[in-house]
Order: structure tokens, then sequence, then C-alpha cells
């Protein structure tokens, strides 16, 4: 965003009205909303997160002031302003273009921390042909909020998800902290329960479901939260309170870790096996259906076949080889697993 647009925006949101924007190519002759001239647009990285997802179309929010914006397929920018004047500008859509639809099953795939959209876009592809899904590849800016503010984010976007009637879940490193956020929150699973959709399964690419260890290390660097932002920090020193409202997904689910062959890992700051980022150990979670760990580091784990092949097939059938072959995490005699309670806000 510009200073002009900005300026604008400012302006609009004091004054408490709306103004019509000027008409682009394809675009009907008269929508609420801030003066808007069709632009490109990168698609949002860390300062953008999706609160709407229809067909392609997508309103983001921007996470420093708050003002959104609505981009078409092409990450178009063709609506900007509030929330309800975006809102009404994608209804425009809608009703011009009836055909536009979300498909009645779809994957929701969520990127980590420094990551964007664009991460999660291969694999998206990948398990979208495999299995005839529609793969929904939303976006949260990671560095600009908590783990609760990302899952408030998601909660906006998945309830609004007309026409799906049942969705599985991809994750990345934090994007599972999310998600599972969400599941233990009771606000986020009233409105979801009301909505009467259903959750398939889900896929855990390298998850920190125990506290890193590599953030004891690194996080301390950023003093001052610049780059990791509030999610880094509960990472680190606020591990204790934010797992309690990590709920453990009452559905199918399946890890995969990356490491190496001989399991002494790649990155000597983290004990036992890892894949560069976060250690095989802190990626298990007693309930998972399948476990493997793969010859992949976590920066790119997404991209490689295999996972990606793991993934789909985990989707459908709920394991990653085959069933024999399956390998799940139970309690050890002594433990007894435990969903996290739902927490309120």
């Amino acid at each position: 965003m510009n200073r002009r647009e900005f300026q604008l925006g400012l302006a609009a949101l004091l004054a408490g009205g709306a103004a019509p924007f000027a008409r682009g190519e394809g675009q009907p002759k008269r929508r609420r909303g801030l003066p808007n001239v069709k632009s490109s647009t990168s698609g949002g990285q860390q300062f953008w997160g999706d609160v709407r997802y229809h067909a392609g179309y997508r309103i983001q929010q921007h996470a420093l002031t708050g003002h959104h914006r609505l981009l078409d397929p092409d990450y178009q920018r063709i609506a900007w302003g509030m929330l309800s004047s975006c809102e009404a500008a994608l209804r425009d859509i809608r009703q011009e273009q009836p055909e536009l639809k979300n498909s009645p099953t779809a994957v929701v795939f969520l990127h980590g921390l420094f990551r964007t959209r664009w991460s999660m876009s291969r694999i998206a592809e990948r398990v979208g042909k495999e299995t005839g899904w529609q793969p929904i590849v939303l976006g949260y800016p990671s560095t600009r909020g908590s783990v609760g503010d990302h899952a408030k984010m998601l909660a906006k976007t998945i309830n609004h998800l007309d026409d799906v009637q049942q969705i599985h879940f991809v994750a990345h490193s934090l994007g599972n902290l999310v998600i599972r956020y969400w599941l233990g929150n009771k606000a986020h699973q009233n409105v979801w329960g009301r909505s009467g959709r259903k959750i398939g399964r889900m896929v855990m690419l390298g998850p920190p479901n125990h506290r890193p260890s590599l953030a004891q290390t690194l996080v301390p660097i950023d003093a001052n939260h610049i780059i990791a932002g509030e999610a880094g920090l509960e990472l680190q020193n606020d591990w204790e309170k934010l797992e309690p409202k990590l709920a453990t997904p009452s559905f199918d689910f399946g890890i995969l870790a990356g490491g190496t062959a001989d399991g002494a890992g790649h990155n000597p700051l983290i004990p036992g096996d890892d894949d560069m980022i976060v250690g095989v150990d802190e990626t298990r979670l007693t309930g998972a259906r399948d476990f493997r760990v793969l010859q992949v580091i976590h920066a790119t784990m997404m991209d490689e076949d295999v996972t990606q092949e793991m993934t789909a097939r985990f989707l459908q059938h709920g394991y990653f080889e085959s069933p024999e072959a399956r390998a799940p995490l139970e309690p050890k005699e002594e433990q007894v697993s435990q969903a996290a309670p739902p927490q309120t806000e």
C-alpha cells in the first residue's frame, strides 16, 4: 500500500462513509468502496492475511492498518477499504458469475513462520490433481501477530467458505499450531459446529508440536521481536501458556518429519535427528494415525515428490504408504493421551 492509498483509507474511515470507485474492465457499473484502479499485486506477503475466500477471489486484511482489499484469481486488486465494501464487491461478482462456486470438498493449506502462501502452492497443486478436491491456499502475516491472532484469521476464512461441506488440512511448521489453536478454542468451535461442515483428515509437515529447541537459541537474538514477531516469542518464552491451548485433533491426522538417514540430524543445536529447524522428537504428537521421517529439510519439504505423494495418499486413505505399514503414535503405558480442553478467548 502506498502513501496515497493510506491517506484515502484514513480519510474514508474518519468520514465514516464510502464512495463509488472507478469502473474497470469486467467490473459492474457501481460498487460501494474507495476509489480504485484495477492494479496488480504480489498477492500478499508478510503484511496481508486472508479473511474471505471464494473460488479464487480473496479478501485480505493488512496487519498494520487493518484495511481490506479484494483480489481476483490473478491477484489484481479490484476493491479496497472496509470489509463490508469488499464483501459487497464480491457479492456483485458472484451475482454476475453464478458459476463461480467452491467445491463441496476442499483442502486448506497453511504455511509456516516467515513463509507466505506461495510456499504451499506446489504441494497444493499436486494434492488437488491427485485427489480431485479443491485446494485452498491461505496466507496470514506470520511475523505480525500471535498464534491466537492467526487462528482468528483462519476462522474468519473457513467460517465463510460457501458451498464447502468438508475440509481437510495440510499445514507446514507454525501453520499446524494455528490449526491446533483453532481446534482448541471454544468460541471458534462453537461457530464451526453451527455451520454443519465436517473435517476430514490433516497432514502435519514438520510441526513443532513440542517447544522447538532451536527457538531457545535464535529468538533471544531478536530482542525486540521484529523478525519473528509475537508468535516467535510464544515458541520460546511463552510455550507453557501456549501449549494448553493447542488441541490434539479428534479426527485422523498424520505427521511427516524431516531427518537424516543415520538419525544424527542436520543441526548440532537440536538434540537428536532433525530437519535443520525442528527436531524429529519435537514433531511427535500422541494420537497420530501415521508417522514418517523423510530425508528432507524443513524449508523445502513441501516441494519434495515423496512429501506430496504421501500427503495426497493420507488425505484420501488415512495412511502414508499402506494400511500394513502404518506407524501410529500411541500413548505410552504410563501416559494418557489427552486433547487440550477448549479455550475461551
